[in-house]
């Protein structure tokens, strides 16, 4: 800058608008945050902006939005699974271990964010900065596995109640010119049996569906609890013993 030159402004004028961060980003800007706390330097908490807030948020809608769409066909599939209605690995009897893999898959999208949730952020969990980016993530998974549950449950109770013997007959007598070619009359019955049996399936699925995202939630939240436990050990220790 030349002598005399007056100061340009501090912030540039026409910045672009924050995009929103993936899962990724979130959680390493949550982890520089964190060593920046763990050091002893206390950043203001006047950092968290709004559109860092909404960014932060968004990971939890998105998180718990694809959770939704992998369980509403997940679930059903993977208790039909273990009611020997639906074959897996070639099988339409499958074992203990085939029945726990069809479960899982079930709901494993769920499961394994929730772990990953837990185990990246829960060492970070310290700081007033940290713990509120945290915070944003956890309660707006948490808000939104509440939707998620009400919607499951709308859904497959209303499908138990369209599955019914009268609607599977229709259904085969509007359909079944363009299936005779290359279904028999038995094959046909067997279907329809099965789609009949699948409303069972539905009530289950729903309270498999709650049972599950109870309990993955609570996984980040002893994540947590253990991480805010080390890293204020930690934090003593580099006080302790390196000053700072």
């Amino acid at each position: 800058m030349e002598r005399g030159a007056r100061p340009g402004p501090l912030f540039s004028e026409g910045s672009p608008r924050s995009q929103p961060r993936s899962l990724i980003t979130a959680i390493s800007e949550i982890q520089e945050l964190a060593i920046v706390e763990k050091m002893g330097r206390s950043l203001p908490e006047q950092i968290m902006l709004l559109d860092r807030s909404f960014a932060y948020a968004e990971v939890g809608v998105y998180g718990v939005a694809l959770d939704a769409l992998f369980s509403v066909i997940g679930i059903p599939l993977s208790i039909a699974v273990c009611w020997n209605l639906m074959p897996i690995f070639g099988s339409w009897t499958p074992g203990l271990f085939d029945k726990c893999i069809a479960l899982f898959i079930g709901v494993g999208y769920g499961v394994v964010f929730n772990v990953m949730i837990g185990r990246t952020l829960g060492g970070c969990y310290y700081g007033k900065v940290c713990k509120r980016s945290i915070d944003l993530i956890y309660e707006t998974m948490i808000y939104c596995n509440v939707f998620k549950i009400l919607i499951l449950f709308l859904a497959f109770h209303g499908i138990r109640n369209v599955l019914t013997p009268e609607f599977a007959h229709n259904i085969f007598d509007t359909l079944w010119p363009a299936f005779r070619p290359f279904m028999s009359t038995d094959s046909a019955v067997v279907f329809q049996d099965w789609m009949v049996n699948m409303r069972e399936v539905m009530i289950v699925s729903s309270w498999w569906a709650l049972a599950t995202t109870l309990l993955s939630l609570l996984v980040p939240y002893f994540y947590f609890q253990r991480g805010e436990k080390r890293a204020a050990e930690e934090h003593r220790l580099n006080v302790l013993y390196d000053g700072y």
